[in-house]
């Protein structure tokens, strides 16, 4: 089926209360396998492109190869422009075929993130693309205290004035979460995620989702969590599979070979994510 926009997507999984997946690809084996996956077992997914990799992957063959697979499936597929400060690349995602963009504005104050996201709003809805913008400071997670700071924190506050200055389509908050690879275990303010929830009709974006330990995560679905993007082990994973498919006794020598050892490892994988989303009802 064609592309979809996120916000469709968000607004299936909220009345499900759970959340979609969302995947930062590279190159088509990484945009092929989510979908794969996504098409057997009957769920939404969201392909990303992070703006780094569009030096590997321009936006037009990234958006042609997501098309071209979502073309094939019977599930919704979203196509999204994940992290992304510049207007230019942000209209290149746009006019390339992007459903989604995210302008992060996180690093700005107050001001400048609702000047910012305003700017990408009007300019995305007038061609019928969604937005997502983020609050808070969702950091790195290699510094205890990028997760770790409350004051780094979205506010209910904050973002009940931010929703209603830019009219963003999803927002992105920060409640203990951060990118990369954790020090220490996470632990997410459920709290102040179920009062943003409670307060916003908006759908809302977990970033950092690579190594939230998973009883975490079906919490924060349950409580409003639409979106989980996950890159840092999914990246991991392609280059963890291509060094260990060297180790694997009688292995077929060749590009193919490794490409149908990296398959079933990174499906396997990928199938584990997803069922993550289905609810405990469901999923009996």
């Amino acid at each position: 089926m064609p592309l979809v926009k996120m916000t469709s997507i968000l607004k299936e999984v909220d009345a499900k209360k759970t959340a979609a997946l969302a995947f930062d690809c590279y190159n088509y084996d990484s945009i092929e396998w989510v979908i794969e996956v996504g098409q057997e077992l009957n769920l939404p997914v969201i392909i990303m492109l992070y703006p780094e990799m569009s030096k590997y992957m321009s936006h037009e063959a990234f958006a042609a190869a997501t098309i071209a697979e979502a073309k094939k499936a019977k599930i919704p597929v979203a196509l999204h422009q994940d992290h992304c400060q510049s207007y230019e690349t942000i209209m290149r995602a746009i006019k390339a075929g992007f459903t989604s963009v995210m302008f992060d504005g996180s690093k700005l104050s107050f001001e400048d993130n609702v000047k910012g996201t305003c700017e990408i709003v009007k300019a995305a809805h007038a061609m019928d693309v969604d937005v997502e913008a983020e609050l808070g400071r969702v950091g790195i997670a290699a510094n205890k205290g990028d997760f770790e700071n409350e004051d780094l924190y979205t506010t209910v506050d904050q973002a009940v004035d931010f929703i209603n200055k830019t009219k963003a389509d999803a927002l992105a908050i920060a409640i203990g979460s951060a990118h990369g690879y954790y020090v220490e275990t996470p632990h997410l303010a459920m709290k102040r995620l179920q009062e943003i929830n409670k307060a916003i009709d908006t759908p809302l974006v977990l970033h950092g989702g690579t190594g939230i330990p998973e009883d975490q995560l079906k919490q924060s679905f349950r409580l409003g969590i639409n979106k989980l993007n996950l890159a840092t082990e999914y990246f991991a994973l392609f280059y963890q599979t291509t060094k260990d498919f060297q180790q694997v006794k009688d292995r077929k020598d060749n590009l193919f070979g490794m490409w149908d050892y990296q398959k079933k490892m990174v499906t396997d994988y990928l199938r584990n994510k997803f069922l993550l989303t289905v609810p405990e009802k469901s999923a009996k």
